[in-house]
């Protein structure tokens, strides 16, 4: 890089004192990114040309610059760099969108005058490169310099969200010019970059339980709090005394994190007194927001020295604390006694209205489609015969047979085949078959982490893109209070989350292991699944909202999903898609409004596998939170007041064939007068 020009010597060594000064005040100790800060923002900041750095406080050097004698025939690329300084000592999860950058670079030619010379941002988040590029900009004199601006742009992971401690943070500007001139790069709060980071930890910290391995464990008393995390593939060994007892229960909480790092939660290893591994213990799987928490039960072991042991996978970290417990035989908490046995859905948890107004709907029946058939048959016989009087005929009889038609006949058949089930569309039950199917697939070992997140967070598991068109056939629609209606699903009434779970745990042809446990990927399956079958049945029932009362107890569902934010925690996101008839705003509102206080999923591996979930509703949801634009069409008629049209045709008809009667039976009575006249004479 040229050197700069400079005029007054004095004067730019009290500058660049001034900002050694004011570089050293910088809080250095939190320059790492985390979600501690918020928002995540690094400043471009240079003491000199070449020494630049991306820091979180606004210092050093105002402007740096240089004077380049460029042309088309040998242009001058400039290219600085500035690394995240100090580098980052905490493991973070990155976000999927670059929240903001702006790069305040100008450029003064010595004849053309000011203009945005062409650039390149390189941005690099450890093993990640995400590029973006601006062409070259001539501006007129009078125009005013806009900087470099990115807003909300998606970055380049491919699938690695995990930015791990001391891995790089750089940010490169190259930038071509091809003519004389100035370049000017404005520092000290003119340019930055925004990251929401989600997640962070700092994992050293939290590794408390080094050094523990299977050669060197941990001394400690078996009922105390322990500590520690599994940082990789790390094996943690606790070694610890057992006393006389009749249940040894053990209790381990693990912290939640994103799904990303979450480790596999597979037995752990407790060896007796003679090096032998224990016999399997009963299991109980408890998952919620916060936390997954496990409880181990063994009956009556020895008395002695056990050791136990967890292992951890590469690329995974997650803390955790246990417990131990010496009890003796009783109902105790991780007795399948315990679970309720039958975990249905809370049906009802999202209807704002009073169930009591409930009204009743029907499915369009065929009796007036019958009963016109046969009126319009028996008007046609008796129309068929021979009438002297055109104005009776189609005066009266005429508009009553076109009545009939359109209102009893075309009119029911219309609604008939509206709500006939199209090709395209699926049921409720289909539905659930395939969301069951997916996270059955996605929970797969060896899986990536971001399809596993991407598909679990996703609303019906309707990705970005796709789209749901569900036929439902509701017997009632509850008025909620602002002059809508809200649906009530009858096949969420009496819906066991339980039965379809380990149903489709059947179907996928589930293993068990040596000890007759499930698989680790079958309990992750089951978890996930009580989870995402339960918030995906609650958004349903939420959106179920038609703007005028319902003719047909039959409705269309036509959903095309695009990507919106997640609702829930970074280690199990929900709601990640939306309908593209609902605003991102009205989305957030809705979630937030929505979402559960608390969700427990809660499986016992025992004797007989049981699932329990369970969930405290948000107390803060009302008619208000539902968005106004929910695309539900009701299967509808042709025509309105199809019922009068009928009737009115009906008379018609009967009155055309009753001054028929009475126009006939006349003529045959005026005839045999004046036969019988004929004859006397």
């Amino acid at each position: 890089m040229a050197e700069r020009v400079i005029p007054n010597r004095p004067f730019f060594v009290a500058v660049l004192l001034l900002a050694v000064v004011l570089m050293s005040s910088l809080p250095l100790g939190q320059a790492n990114l985390s979600d501690d800060l918020t928002p995540n923002t690094l400043y471009l900041s240079c003491i000199q040309d070449d020494e630049c750095n991306l820091t979180t406080a606004a210092a050093g050097e105002e402007i740096i610059s240089n004077n380049v004698f460029a042309s088309p025939a040998q242009p001058d690329t400039v290219t600085l760099e500035f690394d995240m300084t100090p580098s980052q000592n905490e493991l973070a999860l990155l976000p999927n969108l670059l929240e903001k950058m702006v790069v305040d670079l100008r450029f003064t030619g010595d004849t053309t005058g000011t203009s945005k010379p062409e650039l390149q941002i390189s941005l690099i988040l450890g093993s990640t490169v995400t590029d973006w590029e601006f062409d070259a900009q001539i501006l007129p004199s009078n125009a005013a310099n806009t900087p470099y601006t990115l807003e909300d742009e998606a970055l380049n992971l491919n699938g690695n969200r995990l930015l791990w401690p001391d891995q790089q943070v750089r940010l490169r500007l190259t930038f071509v010019l091809d003519r004389p001139g100035t370049w000017e790069l404005y520092l000290r709060g003119n340019s930055y970059l925004d990251l929401d980071i989600p997640w962070s930890e700092d994992v050293n910290a939290r590794n408390v339980d080094e050094p523990s391995s299977s050669t060197q464990p941990r001394e400690t008393e078996f009922e105390t709090a322990h500590y520690g995390a599994l940082l990789e593939n790390d094996r943690d060994c606790w070694t610890f005394p057992i006393e006389q007892n009749e249940v040894v229960n053990i209790y381990v909480e693990w912290e939640s994190v994103p799904i990303e790092l979450e480790q596999t939660h597979g037995l752990p290893d407790l060896f007796k007194p003679t090096g032998r591994l224990t016999e399997t213990p009963n299991v109980v799987v408890r998952e919620d927001e916060t936390s997954t928490r496990i409880t181990y039960r063994w009956r009556a072991l020895d008395i002695g020295e056990y050791t136990l042991c967890f292992d951890g996978v590469a690329g995974k970290f997650q803390p955790y604390i246990w417990t131990g417990q010496l009890a003796f035989e009783s109902l105790g908490p991780i007795n399948p006694d315990g679970f309720s046995g039958k975990s249905f859905y809370p049906a009802g948890t999202a209807i704002l209205g009073d169930q009591s107004d409930a009204v009743s709907l029907e499915t369009q029946g065929s009796s007036i489609l019958i009963i016109s058939l046969v009126v319009l048959v028996l008007f046609g016989i008796d129309g068929l015969r021979n009438s002297t009087s055109a104005s009776l005929r189609f005066g009266i009889f005429v508009p009553g047979v076109v009545l009939l038609l359109i209102g009893g006949i075309l009119n029911p058949i219309w609604g008939l085949a509206d709500e006939v089930q199209t090709e395209s569309e699926i049921t409720l039950e289909q539905m659930v078959d395939m969301r069951l199917q997916q996270l059955w697939d996605v929970s797969y070992p060896g899986v990536p982490e971001q399809v596993l997140v991407t598909h679990t967070g996703s609303t019906w598991g309707m990705l970005d893109g796709d789209r749901l068109e569900l036929r439902l056939q509701v017997d009632e629609v509850v008025p909620t209070g602002d002059g809508r209606w809200q649906l009530v699903v009858p096949e969420l009434q009496d819906f066991r989350l339980d039965q379809a779970i380990f149903s489709q745990v059947a179907r996928g042809g589930a293993q068990t292991t040596n000890e007759g446990m499930l698989e680790e990927q079958t309990v992750r399956f089951i978890l996930l699944a009580g989870r995402s079958l339960l918030l995906d049945f609650l958004m349903l029932e939420a959106l179920m909202v038609v703007d005028e009362e319902p003719e047909s107890s039959v409705f269309h569902v036509d959903f095309e999903m695009v990507d919106a934010p997640a609702s829930g925690s970074v280690s199990v996101p929900a709601w990640g898609t939306r309908p593209t008839s609902v605003s991102e705003y009205d989305w957030v509102l809705l979630q937030q409004a929505l979402f559960p206080d608390q969700i427990s999923v809660s499986l016992c591996d025992c004797d007989l596998d049981l699932l329990d979930v369970r969930f405290s509703a948000s107390s803060g949801y009302d008619f208000r939170d539902v968005p106004t634009q929910i695309s539900i069409e009701n299967a509808s008629d042709m025509i309105p007041f199809a019922s009068p049209l009928v009737i009115l045709g009906i008379l018609l008809c009967a009155c055309s064939s009753r001054f028929e009667y009475l126009r006939r039976n006349n003529a045959r009575n005026l005839a045999h007068q004046m036969l019988h006249q004929t004859k006397w004479k």
